[in-house]
């Protein structure tokens, strides 16, 4: 995939090393302590642990690559913990883009993260680990209960290729309001919570079928297992979401900061179901500033309709909505050579 957007936007591409993503069996014991011992012990042992020790690796990778070819800026993931170091070792500007962990980091660090990583640190003869500056793509009060300072608010964008509707919706205009419901790409890959999660959408499912709503139901690998007999319901594998969310009048999601993003985009408000990770905490954070409502995931069909019903006939957070839209449009754009110089 980045080989070819590189290509696309006719940017050099170069490789620096593999395996640094979760095996199967990895994923597995992640899925097992998030069904048995809840989200905050799957996140200590997913970012305190696994992605620390990963690490290693990938620093080791990146020193290599970016001592032939150095780079003038450092952008990586802020969960990318190898990258931050490879940075600090060759004395690169770096920033962290606040992919959705960031709050989920920062509650971590001091516990799990910084101690799991400050013996790779001093095998490199660095300082204690930080969590370099941060590159946020929305205000920052939306997400985080006390914005870091290190945070660069910026403008989001999309790229023009998800921008367009597929034809088929673009010539199907309805009185009724369209539902879109999407519970993420990872929940549905990971064989571990498979089970659970289709659970969850048989139970969207049914509550579509109780309202008087249009309905987009987005699946992946999962769509297959879900079934409707309803004209009004669509389930498909993938849909161009940013596109959908600028049509549909409310989005049951699963609360990844794309996601939600991607609604304030679309100005539509959200019914978030937060899974793992940063989710939950994203979905309520949503909830609370008046932009949808959150609900856990063992709500019931019954109580999933009631809750669709409330957001589709209550023009407020239509409004907020609307409100958040102009709030993220007014952010600066992404600047690269004032972000360098700034570090």
């Amino acid at each position: 995939m980045f080989r070819r957007e590189a290509r696309r936007r006719k940017v050099d591409f170069h490789r620096a090393g593999t395996g640094w993503t979760c095996v199967p069996a990895v994923e597995q014991t992640a899925s097992t302590i998030w069904k048995g011992f809840g989200n905050d012990l799957f996140n200590q042992f997913v970012f305190g642990q696994l992605w620390p020790d990963q690490a290693e690796v990938k620093a080791r990778d990146l020193i290599t690559a970016w001592t032939r070819t150095q780079p003038d800026l450092v952008i990586a993931e802020c969960s990318d913990l190898g990258a931050h170091l490879a940075a600090k070792v060759l004395r690169l500007p770096v920033l962290a883009a606040d992919n959705g962990l960031g709050p989920v980091l920062l509650d971590l660090w001091d516990t799990d993260i910084a101690p799991a990583l400050t013996p790779l640190y001093k095998q490199y003869e660095q300082d204690a680990p930080l969590l370099p500056e941060m590159l946020t793509p929305a205000p920052a009060h939306w997400f985080y209960a006390t914005p870091p300072p290190c945070a660069h608010e910026v403008r989001r964008t999309v790229a023009e290729n998800r921008a367009a509707l597929p034809e088929w919706l673009d010539r199907s205009p309805s009185t009724r309001p369209l539902v879109y419901a999407g519970l993420g790409t990872l929940t549905t890959a990971m064989p571990g919570l498979r089970t659970v999660v289709v659970d969850v959408y048989q139970e969207i499912v049914a509550a579509l079928s109780a309202i008087d709503c249009d309905a987009i139901v987005s699946a992946g690998f999962l769509a297959e297992h879900l079934q409707s007999t309803n004209p009004r319901i669509r389930i498909t594998k993938h849909v161009p979401q940013p596109a959908l969310l600028r049509r549909a009048d409310l989005f049951v999601t699963h609360g990844g900061r794309a996601s939600l993003l991607d609604s304030v985009q679309g100005a539509t408000p959200v019914l978030g179901m937060g899974i793992l990770a940063d989710q939950p905490a994203n979905t309520a954070a949503f909830a609370q500033h008046g932009l949808g409502r959150a609900m856990e995931l063992t709500a019931t069909r019954d109580e999933i309709a009631d809750a669709m019903t409330d957001v589709l006939g209550n023009s407020r957070y239509a409004d907020a909505m609307a409100a958040a839209r102009t709030e993220l449009s007014q952010l600066p754009p992404i600047n690269f050579s004032q972000l360098r110089d700034s570090l």
